[in-house]
């Protein structure tokens, strides 16, 4: 079986884990890295590397489809948001089948965060109260005195426009969002029609409490497998960089009815709020392996386990879906030689 991990540029872990995932399912075969840098830290765990063309240029789509071919991928996993973006647009054919993505239509929904929040919402999901950017007068108006508010980027990703504010810096912080997201273009690329800019961005209230993070897991057949959960000890960047597994069992009412909503193949990573009264709120998800799936797999789970057994069709032992609770992980930096 070759596997395909596409923008893995600086997550060398992952290259590393699949490889040994197909050892651990008694699989031959090889784990190719893809990136647009030839320098990527990936190329000296991968067991081939290739430099691929960006996601916007013209000839991406039949660079993708013809590695895949030429290469007899089985299995492609990609962690950049915007690839992802591309990849759902792609024909349900049988030459894309390798791909691990989610539909258009639930691609659509988890970018446009706006758009994400009514669907949880309806599903009868915590969801903190969000409005479009252009509306703060009614947040204002429908938000009690002293309330917090998030303000950040609808569409995108890496917290493009992220602020926090009270109601007194609510309209000061819309404005800087909005100019920090059109700037940055934050918008997917099948997404250009015209929008007023401050539809760009989305208050929310802010919920008071420990954020976790969650891997909400289904098989490549879109059926739910299982829930890991982290609590989160420290950011950096946007990103987790320190965290605590923690058992699950809170959020699987949560991590099902969201499989639901948005059905998907893999792994995608969720963030959740905890108010006062032990109430989770959705905040956000990212359909990929996200940055805070390494305190899980340091914690006993292996996922990228079992992506590969059930691409070859093999059951997917319940204990890769479980973690140890209490384990505390740390990243760090470190360096390798690449070429």
């Amino acid at each position: 079986m070759n596997i395909l991990l596409s923008s893995v540029g600086r997550r060398p872990y992952l290259v590393r884990w699949f490889c040994e995932a197909l050892t651990a399912n008694g699989i031959d075969g090889k784990v190719i890295a893809a990136d647009l840098d030839p320098r990527s830290p990936s190329r000296a765990f991968a067991d081939d590397f290739v430099e691929a063309p960006r996601v916007t240029d013209p000839g991406y789509r039949q660079w993708l489809q013809s590695f895949l071919a030429d290469h007899e991928v089985r299995l492609a996993v990609s962690i950049n948001d915007f690839e992802l973006s591309t990849w759902a647009q792609l024909p349900t054919t049988p030459e894309w089948d390798p791909l691990v993505r989610l539909t258009a239509e639930s691609q659509r929904l988890v970018e446009d965060k706006y758009a994400m929040s009514l669907a949880f919402a309806e599903q009868g999901m915590n969801v903190p109260q969000t409005w479009l950017g252009g509306s703060t007068g009614r947040a204002v108006d429908e938000t009690r005195e002293g309330c917090g508010f998030v303000v950040k980027g609808r569409f995108g990703s890496a917290s493009r426009g992220l602020r926090f504010t009270d109601v007194a810096g609510l309209n000061a912080a819309v404005a800087e969002a909005t100019r920090e997201v059109t700037d940055q273009q934050g918008r997917p690329a099948h997404e250009q029609r015209a929008i007023d800019p401050r539809e760009l961005v989305i208050v929310q209230d802010r919920i008071v409490g420990p954020e976790y993070g969650l891997d909400v897991v289904c098989d490549l057949d879109n059926t739910y497998a299982g829930v890991l959960a982290r609590r989160k000890i420290d950011m950096r960047s946007g990103e987790t960089d320190r965290a605590e597994s923690v058992a699950a069992d809170d959020f699987v009412d949560v991590a099902r009815r969201l499989a639901d909503v948005v059905p998907h193949a893999g792994t995608i990573d969720v963030d959740v709020m905890v108010d006062a009264d032990g109430t989770p709120y959705v905040i956000d998800v990212n359909p990929r392996f996200g940055g805070g799936y390494p305190f899980s797999h340091l914690a006993g789970a292996r996922v990228p386990h079992a992506y590969v057994a059930w691409a070859a069709g093999l059951p997917a032992p319940d204990e890769w879906l479980r973690t140890d609770a209490g384990v505390v992980s740390g990243k760090y930096v470190e360096t390798v030689r690449i070429i």
